[in-house]
């Protein structure tokens, strides 16, 4: 389980994507918005969160194992 919470002042889109480029999860979080995303259905690897607002970008790398 993976916890993330918006921080921003506006919306967020939110994609989980596998090593293949293969889009795996997506969702749009409001301001202050909390997710609790399930992994445990995802094969073991390497997936990249990649978080998007207006004016901000940033990925980060999660290991399912």
């Amino acid at each position: 389980m993976i916890n993330i919470k918006n921080k921003e002042a506006e919306v967020c889109s939110l994609v989980l994507v596998d090593m293949n480029g293969k889009v795996c999860y997506e969702a749009h979080l409001e301001p202050q918005d909390n997710l609790t995303l399930d992994i445990r259905s995802l094969f073991t690897g390497i997936y990249t969160l990649i978080f998007k607002t207006t004016s901000t970008s940033f990925t980060q790398q999660i290991v399912k194992y």
